[in-house]
């Protein structure tokens, strides 16, 4: 019964890690995009 709930907490964590790192992957590739984006636009003109 503990293995198992190690277990869940072992993959609660690795979720809770996962989708931290994801969100802060996407807070600091937002602005690199917004910043990059009208760059493109007007190396396109």
């Amino acid at each position: 019964m503990s293995g198992q709930s190690q277990l869940a907490r072992t993959l609660t964590a690795l979720a809770a890690a996962l989708l931290m790192s994801s969100v802060a992957v996407s807070a600091a590739v937002g602005p690199a995009q917004a910043v990059a984006s009208p760059v493109a636009v007007s190396a396109n003109a």
